[in-house]
């Protein structure tokens, strides 16, 4: 072939196109937003609002759920929407291992939390809530991957603590494993933590805690409620505590940052 010659459009190679990469904050669904602004162990004076998911993983082991209990003590916030899910899952009539499970740990949480005696605080929606809880919800359905997934729970104590930060200043924390609630929360300045870092805070708090309960603890939570699978832990090292004494390096200087 001459020097002059050019290969015909059928013999050229397919031209290669750059990758168009995403927009920011355009997460797919099933992407978590990590808060990587929290430390391991957690903020002392955040006020938490664990959704469903969170709860049924406590209910399932009554040791997690009484270091649960006590290291947030004060500070747990479940409004009624979420008392209903966990009550509705606790009446499940499903036959399968999961299904009996779900059912055993919703209703260890319906007796330890929302009989008498307890002191859980359960804010409340007002009319004045309700377009943001409009406008959250809204939103959760618009995500990718979002199609006919209910969001009532997700979207209430989304608005719940968006008010209680813009009325205190005190800082909020969403406790979800949902991956759309924790981008939607962090649009409102909520950052959210799943279940695998829920369980490395109460490891930090409580020593007894060893890395090889944590992660049995949260491979058989998985079973009913679960991150997404890229923000998973892939071992037991997700919850090894760095504290020497009263410090922990790893945690200061996420902390100092």
């Amino acid at each position: 072939m001459s020097s002059s010659a050019r290969p015909s459009p059928a013999n050229m190679p397919p031209r290669r196109r750059p990758a168009i990469p995403s927009k920011p904050g355009n997460a797919p669904r099933n992407d978590f937003h990590k808060a990587t602004h929290i430390a391991r162990r957690g903020w002392s004076d955040a006020e938490v609002w664990p959704d469903t998911g969170i709860l049924l993983l406590l209910g399932d082991n009554s040791s997690l759920l009484e270091i649960f209990l006590r290291h947030f003590s004060g500070r747990i916030r479940i409004p009624r929407k979420i008392e209903n899910e966990v009550r509705g899952h606790s009446t499940a009539t499903g036959t399968s291992s999961s299904d009996r499970q779900r059912r055993d740990a919703a209703s260890a949480i319906v007796k330890s939390l929302f009989l008498g005696g307890s002191s859980i605080q359960q804010p409340e929606l007002d009319n004045e809530d309700m377009p943001l809880v409009e406008e959250i919800t809204t939103t959760l359905k618009n995500l990718p991957g979002a199609k006919d997934k209910s969001n009532g729970g997700e979207a209430v104590i989304i608005a719940l603590a968006v008010r209680r930060l813009r009325q205190t200043q005190r800082r909020q924390v969403l406790l979800a494993n949902d991956g759309g609630a924790s981008v939607v929360a962090a649009r409102y300045g909520i950052p959210a933590r799943h279940a695998a870092d829920v369980i490395a805070e109460l490891a930090c708090a409580d020593p007894t805690l060893t890395t090889d309960q944590c992660m049995d603890i949260f491979l058989r939570s998985s079973n009913m409620s679960a991150p997404p699978s890229s923000s998973r832990p892939s071992d037991k090292e997700a919850f090894l505590c760095g504290r020497k004494g009263r410090s922990c390096l790893e945690c200061d200087r996420v902390d100092l940052a």
